[in-house]
């Protein structure tokens, strides 16, 4: 039983951790401007990644979902986005420094804020 409770408080730890860790690199979107274009609103944002930690980030990987919808193929720039729609920095961008924070855009169709989730990093 003492070696279930000491697995548990290890594997708690590690999630503390990682939830740390993700908390140290953030992102924070904002709405530049909506506008009409063949009938449908369309909406543009800057994102933000911001380091928190005193490295610099080596690389990142955000999640996106159905809520981001790209007004069509070339509607982001200063990111690259994988087969799977997940986000990270492009060739030009190899770090963030630390303390710093970097900046992409991206144009949706619609009105709906889009759904963003740091879900790795690397230091």
């Amino acid at each position: 039983m003492k070696f279930i409770q000491l697995v548990c408080a290890v594997l708690f730890c590690l999630a503390i951790v990682s939830a740390n860790h993700i908390k140290d690199a953030t992102i924070e979107l904002k709405q530049i401007g909506s506008w009409m274009e063949n009938n449908h609103v369309v909406t543009q944002y800057s994102a933000t990644i911001i380091n928190h930690k005193n490295q610099d980030l080596k690389s990142i990987n955000i999640a996106t979902d159905s809520t981001f919808c790209l007004n069509d193929s070339t509607s982001f720039w200063n990111i690259e986005r994988l087969s799977n729609g997940d986000l990270v920095l492009p060739v030009g961008q190899p770090t963030i420094a630390a303390q710093s924070s970097y900046t992409f855009y991206f144009i949706l169709k619609g009105s709906t804020q889009p759904y963003l989730h740091v879900i790795s990093v690397v230091y």
